[in-house]
């Protein structure tokens, strides 16, 4: 058994909430338990994906990492293009 302590503004909700329903706030609070414990969890969302990791282990740093502008589409594809030069020119130098 666990014993909890409400505000009294929290009391008169549960207590309302019990009449309604004609059960006792123990019952109530059961019931909510148990349907908040049968209820599919949603997927998370990338944010809160990136929330969790920066709360685990600090902020991610990759993302930290890059230029500013790289949301606009011709950064990206010059930073792109000028990796697959680098690469195609690492292989070159190997054969």
């Amino acid at each position: 058994m666990r014993t909890i302590q409400l505000d009294e503004e929290t009391s008169r909700d549960l207590d309302e909430l019990s009449s309604q329903q004609q059960i006792t706030p123990e019952e109530l609070i059961k019931q909510l338990v148990r349907d908040r414990l049968q209820q599919p969890s949603k997927p998370k969302t990338v944010m809160q994906k990136l929330q969790e990791a920066e709360r685990r282990r600090g902020e991610p740093r990759h993302f930290l990492q890059g230029r500013s502008d790289l949301s606009d589409r011709d950064v990206r594809k010059e930073i792109i293009a000028q990796k697959m030069q680098e690469k195609y020119q690492r292989i070159q130098d190997q054969l």
